[in-house]
């Protein structure tokens, strides 16, 4: 079921959500190639999203949106997200944040290029997210693992 709700003023929610229950679930992408920046990413706003060679760890919120796209189109809004942090540093002459959004910046360019292998892993609590591509690795994640994960949402467990 897709939830969309768009305001006169401006502010929009979208949502997936699937209608049967699905168990938790790690999926991981190695990014070695620019082929692979086509990979088909379903992200629920369950889901936390994870790069680690850039040192991005997405967790949801209660405003966390789901969307359908592709790496690279992942990588377009981290990037968006570190070039408004970076600016927002050069401002306040924060040189060490400075330095590292631009690092950051540089490795998604040298990602695109197919210069710079990344690792995109997505776990969701939920079941509700996945990487659609064949190289993808799935794997079930444990209770405990499903347990330390943010939801975004108000879960009671009775």
């Amino acid at each position: 079921m897709v939830i969309a709700g768009v305001c006169e003023c401006g502010y929009r929610h979208s949502d997936t959500i699937l209608l049967t229950q699905k168990e938790p679930v790690r999926f991981t992408l190695q990014i070695t190639s620019v082929e692979d920046l086509n990979a088909r990413v379903i992200r629920s706003s369950s889901c936390t999203l994870r790069i680690p060679e850039l040192g991005v760890d997405i967790e949801p919120g209660f405003a966390s949106e789901s969307y359908v796209s592709n790496v690279e189109g992942v990588l377009d809004r981290i990037e968006g997200v570190v070039s408004f942090a970076t600016r927002s540093a050069r401002e306040a002459s924060s040189e060490e944040s400075t330095r590292k959004g631009e690092e950051i910046l540089e490795k998604i360019g040298l990602a695109r290029d197919g210069r710079f292998p990344l690792t995109l892993v997505m776990e969701d609590p939920l079941g509700n997210s996945a990487i659609d591509c064949e190289n993808a690795v799935k794997t079930p994640l444990s209770s405990k693992e499903a347990a330390l994960l943010k939801t975004g949402m108000i879960i009671v467990d009775v």
